[in-house]
């Protein structure tokens, strides 16, 4: 029999005419080549078995990956098990090589397994009383898994998943300057596998076993305006072109703190002008609770001018085209359009969830105490005793609050209103064909 050498089985190539070849390399060691289509000759040890009375073939590696002398010690291995199958003390290797390719087939990817968690997410949460989980949250860790996971890990079998990969799949983000969507991947992927294990699809150790946890990380600045800077801003707005409806948004979200959405999406059947009132429906709300705000004289005063704008109070508050809600990036395009403006008038680029921490800030400085000003941001309770034992809601001094924030308001805006007579400006008409909504 020819002696072998690695490169001797290096040399090899087949015949042009043959496409493939089994070769006998010693007893009970194959050699099994096949031509590729592009000329080049794949090569891949087997072992020759008896099962059942029928001749098996048991792939030990591919060469050179895998070279003649680890392939006999492979084969030595398998020799030893298939003695002990003969006496009933083993699994016979090629039995057990056809479970596990049975078992790879039907095992789930990761992405299987993404899918399945937010399914079971829709049907409901034990955080939250076996009620569904709110469709933001779902749309979020989508985000993040389509972002970030999906292309990285999406096909790799679950039960596969290697620490190296998921640390692999946090740093990529990291790489790329973003460490917040780092953070996000960590806790997408930190749930996901958590389901996994819960559900036995991931045998044996935690995967993240080890993985770094990107956070704590140092947030950015809070970008919010003072006093020169939202003069800045109103000025801007005063000179400007914008829809009336953009306008009316920006300064009624500085009036009341509320979220870009719950503003842009506010309905006239919600607000009591009588009472000063304004209940945002749960649907709406980020704690999926309905959320009561008080109406100052300010916010009111912007109200009347949209209703003034809209000639009736049913429907949208702001408008847009064909009289349904402004555009979801409206007020984002504005502050964008209007930020030159605004930097030479003294103040700073904005965005909307900015007038949001515009607002929290200049509680602040009015001297609201933190505890009611996250009252009025609809922020959950952080004291956990308080929540327990304190039955009091608080709605009389947050009212207080959204007073005074809306008489320093208007303390502004005559400011602005002295600036406007002494440019001699004039009230600007809606731009036509402004795209606005």
């Amino acid at each position: 029999m020819k002696r072998w050498t690695d490169e001797k089985i290096r040399a090899l190539k087949l015949p042009t005419e043959q496409k493939e070849k089994r070769i006998s390399v010693e007893h009970g060691l194959y050699l099994f080549a096949r031509c590729r289509a592009d000329g080049s000759t794949s090569k891949h040890w087997q072992y020759r078995a008896q099962v059942q009375g029928k001749r098996s073939w048991l792939s030990l590696g591919a060469f050179p990956a895998v070279g003649l002398a680890q392939a006999r010690t492979e084969l030595l291995k398998h020799q030893v098990v298939q003695e002990a199958a003969k006496k009933g003390e083993a699994d016979h290797p090629i039995e057990e090589a056809r479970r596990q390719r049975t078992k790879g087939k039907t095992q789930l990817t990761v992405e299987d397994v993404f899918n399945n968690w937010i399914e079971d997410k829709r049907l409901g949460s034990k955080r939250k009383g076996g009620e569904p989980v709110r469709q933001r949250t779902i749309d979020i860790l989508t985000e993040n898994y389509k972002a970030d996971i999906s292309l990285a890990l999406g096909s790799t079998k679950i039960n596969r998943l290697a620490p190296q990969q998921i640390q692999n799949c946090i740093d990529s983000p990291r790489k790329r300057g973003a460490p917040g969507a780092a953070a996000h991947v960590y806790r997408t992927l930190r749930g996901l596998i958590n389901f996994a294990m819960k559900r036995h699809l991931i045998e044996g150790a935690d995967p993240m076993r080890g993985v770094e946890n990107p956070r704590p990380y140092r947030p950015a600045p809070v970008n919010a305006a003072n006093d020169d800077e939202l003069v800045a801003l109103f000025k801007a707005i005063a000179e400007s072109r914008l829809h009336l409806s953009t306008k009316l948004i920006i300064q009624f979200q500085l009036l009341t703190g509320a979220r870009p959405t719950e503003v842009r999406l506010a309905n006239w059947s919600e607000i009591d002008l009588q009472k000063h009132q304004w209940v945002i429906p749960a649907d709406r709300v980020k704690s999926d609770r309905e959320f009561k705000v008080h109406l100052s004289d300010a916010a009111i005063a912007i109200l009347q001018e949209a209703q003034a704008l809209n000639g009736t109070k049913i429907g949208p508050v702001f408008p847009g085209r064909s009289s349904s809600s402004v555009d979801k990036m409206a007020v984002a395009r504005a502050l964008n359009r209007l930020q030159d403006r605004v930097t030479e008038h003294g103040g700073k680029a904005l965005k909307p969830h900015d007038l949001r921490r515009s607002f929290r800030t200049l509680l602040s400085r009015l001297g609201v105490t933190p505890h009611i000003a996250e009252l009025c941001m609809n922020h959950q309770e952080k004291e956990i005793m308080r929540r327990v034992y304190d039955g009091h809601d608080f709605f009389t001094e947050m009212r207080s609050a959204w007073d005074l924030a809306g008489e320093h308001t208007n303390t502004l805006q005559k400011v602005v209103q002295r600036y406007i007579q002494s440019a001699n400006l004039k009230p600007t008409k809606v731009a036509q064909g402004e795209n606005h909504g």
